[in-house]
């Protein structure tokens, strides 16, 4: 561990902060396939991001962040992978204005060994020189300084990433051959993986989009369809130690110190104008590997499914190409009068406040005081980033409600893979926390992961082989209910 226990000081203002309403994003699922443009082009489409401090590397961040949702595992021959033709961001603005300040930048190359064979991998391969088909990818950190490129480092080359999991007789022993040799450490610290993993979120899908159809009750005694059960994801997990990412380039000291906060959000950029196997590398300026096509953001993703449900249709494509600093300017409306306060109204005839959600406000887009709002002449400003207070210490006790359950570890506070985002905030957009009379303890029936996580790095689970799928079958059990915002 770190930088010591919660003050009480602190524990009282976040505890005072949360019995005002201002505790979680509006977010009830994750950003799969959440705008018109993105759903068609799911090699681009970022789902979840995560953003931590892990128990067993208490002095870095963790954050993981998937791509390319829905993948059936047993979709061959051409399996899934990260596409040559993108570039795939994590982003980390450590001052609180919504732009980056440090980038990592990563960049895939795919070769094919023997042309001739239709196969990925043959029967029994134990190790990357035996696969037919590879992947690696360059790592490239970038630092801005008011939104200025300031520098430019290739910090990693050639890394493997994890090929899919096609099953035991063409890989045997997948997560003992291929994982490790898809971990690498970077210099001055710190490691990263890229390849699949089992997809770490749960909800029941299904029943959220069909206009919150909870399949019992309020959807807190369980019961509930994991959709995403059995599928897998496109992940690049990366933890770096604090100083990596912080403003002033230290280690934190503890939750009050000024440099604690940092924000976190995934981006993807393709070509202006693309076409297939055209080389980007080269050409006069005007074609198509010229300097007038230029990359441009597509997608892009910070708290959990703000695109999806907050902003409306005709807006989601511009969401997925603007930047944080432009949120409250062009988006902030649909936050203060969120439609889905409206729609539980009328399905659960309950008294969720419509307008004036100033509390969705500071949680989404501010932070909360004394725990995740960014210190200095940008405290407070509203940007949609998955903002983490380094200088808090992991849980021992972690609740899947996060500092709604009173762990202050957990989301909002960044968000580790355990949180149950999809009750938290049914129950807090339904009015728990505005008015008690509200106690709706809704969630989806829901409440954890059908694959249990690693506790050491990469941390999110062996993806399900493509011969054991079985993809979206698991119900959650039966339990008593739990109280809306209870542990």
């Amino acid at each position: 561990m770190k930088k010591g226990k919660l003050s009480t000081r602190v524990g009282a203002v976040v505890a005072a902060a949360v019995a005002s309403a201002i505790v979680v994003p509006l977010a009830f699922t994750s950003s799969h396939r959440e705008a018109p443009s993105i759903m068609l082009d799911p090699s681009a489409d970022n789902t979840d991001v995560y953003a931590w401090t892990a128990p067993d590397a208490g002095d870095s961040i963790t954050v993981a962040s998937n791509w390319i949702p829905g993948q059936v595992p047993a979709n061959g021959p051409n399996f899934f992978r990260f596409d040559d033709r993108a570039r795939y961001y994590i982003n980390f603005d450590n001052t609180g204005d919504g732009v980056a300040d440090v980038k990592y930048r990563y960049e895939f190359d795919t070769r094919i060994r023997n042309p001739d064979s239709f196969l990925t991998a043959g029967p029994n391969t134990t190790s990357y020189d035996g696969l037919n088909l590879i992947q690696t990818y360059d790592v490239t950190r970038e630092e801005y300084k008011k939104g200025k490129l300031k520098d430019t480092e290739v910090v990693a080359e050639d890394l493997n990433a994890a090929a899919s999991n096609i099953g035991p007789k063409t890989f045997p022993d997948y997560e003992n051959d291929f994982v490790p040799g898809a971990i690498s450490d970077l210099p001055g610290g710190g490691r990263i993986f890229a390849g699949q993993r089992e997809e770490p979120f749960f909800v029941d899908l299904g029943a959220a989009f069909d206009a919150i159809n909870v399949r019992v009750g309020t959807g807190n005694e369980g019961q509930g369809k994991d959709d995403f059960s059995g599928y897998n994801i496109s992940s690049i997990v990366m933890q770096l130690p604090e100083e990596q990412v912080t403003k002033d380039g230290e280690p934190v000291a503890g939750m009050d110190s000024p440099n604690a906060v940092v924000g976190v959000w995934s981006t993807t950029e393709r070509r202006r104008l693309e076409v297939r196997n055209a080389d980007f590398d080269t050409g006069s300026p005007g074609s198509v590997g010229g300097t007038k096509n230029r990359w441009v953001q597509v997608s892009r993703l910070g708290n959990p499914l703000v695109n999806e449900v907050v902003i409306p249709l005709g807006q989601k494509d511009r969401f997925n190409r603007t930047t944080p600093d432009r949120d409250a300017e062009l988006y902030g409306q649909f936050v203060t009068e969120p439609e889905l306060a409206a729609v539980l109204n009328a399905l659960f005839d309950i008294d969720a406040p419509e307008t004036d959600r100033t509390d969705i406000v500071q949680a989404v887009l501010q932070g909360l005081p004394g725990l995740n709002q960014h210190s200095g002449p940008n405290a407070g400003t509203p940007v949609d980033t998955l903002k983490l207070n380094l200088g808090v210490d992991p849980s021992m006790s972690p609740s899947r409600f996060g500092a709604l359950g009173g762990d202050l570890a957990g989301y909002p506070n960044g968000r580790r893979p355990i949180d149950d985002v999809v009750d938290i905030d049914l129950q807090v957009i339904a009015g728990i926390l505005h008015d008690p009379q509200n106690a709706v303890p809704l969630g989806d029936g829901v409440d954890k992961n059908d694959t249990p996580f690693l506790d050491t790095f990469p941390y999110l689970a062996t993806p399900v082989s493509g011969f054991d799928s079985s993809p979206s079958q698991r119900f959650e059990p039966a339990h008593p209910p739990t109280p809306a915002g209870g542990p």
